[in-house]
């Protein structure tokens, strides 16, 4: 039998090989100062679900964590990713973090996995009160949101505390999707688990390879990439505000909701939904995850202003949830997070603004400058 033909494959099999017992230790340099430029408004999963990325922001002081949801995705020129970026005295570079379908427990998980990182770390969350539905985050988006390489590390917290642990554990094991249920249950008892890990190291020591070499080049574009910049971005927050008033004006004027455009024409194509009854239910399981989330920055001593968003109040209106129904929702928001130790931004006030939520549900343009401008000031804030 001749060899010729199978040196490719032989080859190919001894560079796996090679591959797969090399430590992780010698791809990590992969993601270095650029890789965080690259990645500050990229969205990527590699920042979103792993793990390198994040430590690697963490042990840098340049840049301002906000975490959030759908709301980052948008391509809103007065995001503060952009009108903060180069502003005159702004000491850091605004890094974002969340995607749709990133609620309180997905946060939770990715900040807790961060918890060593956290002591005195100034950061932004933002809450969004359209999270608070009867079932709370659901199958799928656990799924899709929550990695193993982040609940790997979450676990591995030498200082995160038992009683937090055992929240984690108790709370995961109520989803089908979840791996290593085992291990789960014996954390949710209080056990002993000091020699043992939620993932193998050396599956462990696969992802972060991995999640090293697709680092340093996202695969997608960045929502805010092709966006122009605010050009009077170090004018006065009052200014910007009118600037945002007036670009806001100019995109809605097919409807009386203060909704753009684009996303009006969807609405009237039935390609977004309009019943949204599920919403604004003061018994949401969310409220038990953000509890989770709050306890676990407040005892890891991480600095957080926690923005609560306000609604499309005439648009909630319209559609048969009103005030009242949605300022209980409000208001427990506020309260969990102010009862568990926590410092908010309470935006719901502004629910009939105009141009503060730029469509049904999300924040935009003046309502962005609301939002920079407040973490500029708790960026200062000693």
């Amino acid at each position: 039998m001749k060899l010729k033909p199978f040196i490719p494959i032989i080859i190919s099999l001894m560079l796996f090989g090679i591959f797969i017992i090399t430590p992780a230790s010698w791809f990590t340099g992969l993601i270095n100062s650029k890789t965080l430029t690259t990645q500050r408004v990229a969205l990527t999963d590699q920042v979103l679900k792993g793990t390198l990325i994040q430590d690697k922001m963490y042990q840098s002081n340049a840049y301002y964590p906000i975490y959030g949801s759908s709301e980052l995705e948008k391509d809103d020129p007065f995001n503060p990713a952009l009108i903060l970026d180069g502003r005159k005295d702004v000491p850091k570079k605004p890094f974002l973090i969340g995607t749709g379908g990133s609620t309180d427990l997905v946060n939770a998980v990715e900040l807790g996995s961060q918890y060593e990182h956290l002591k005195g770390k100034k950061m932004a969350f933002i809450v969004s009160p359209q999270w608070f539905t009867k079932k709370g985050l659901t199958q799928s988006n656990f799924k899709a949101r929550i990695s193993k390489a982040q609940l790997n590390q979450l676990f591995n917290q030498g200082h995160l505390s038992p009683e937090l642990k055992q929240r984690y554990a108790k709370r995961l094991l109520q989803f089908k999707d979840v791996e290593n249920r085992d291990y789960l249950k014996q954390v949710a008892q209080g056990k002993d688990v000091d020699n043992d890990h939620y993932l193998s190291p050396f599956k462990d020591n696969q992802l972060k390879k991995i999640e090293s070499l697709k680092a340093p080049y996202p695969l997608t574009t960045a929502p805010v990439s092709h966006v122009k910049p605010i050009q009077s971005k170090n004018e006065s927050w009052s200014t910007l505000k009118s600037q945002a008033a007036s670009y806001g004006s100019k995109h809605t004027q097919s409807n009386a909701f203060g909704i753009r455009d684009e996303y009006w024409d969807l609405i009237q194509n039935h390609k977004r939904k309009i019943n949204r009854n599920y919403e604004f239910k003061v018994n949401s399981p969310e409220f038990n995850d953000l509890e989770l989330l709050v306890d676990t920055l407040n005892e890891a001593g991480a600095d957080v202003e926690y923005i609560i968003l306000p609604s499309n109040g005439k648009w909630y209106d319209h559609i048969g949830i009103k005030k009242d129904r949605r300022q209980k929702v409000y208001d427990k928001i506020n309260q969990t997070i102010v009862e568990h130790g926590g410092h908010t931004y309470n935006m719901t006030d502004k629910d009939y603004e105009p141009y503060v939520v730029s469509d049904a549900v999300h924040i935009g343009w003046k309502g962005w400058v609301y939002i920079a401008e407040r973490i500029d000031q708790h960026m200062h804030k000693k």
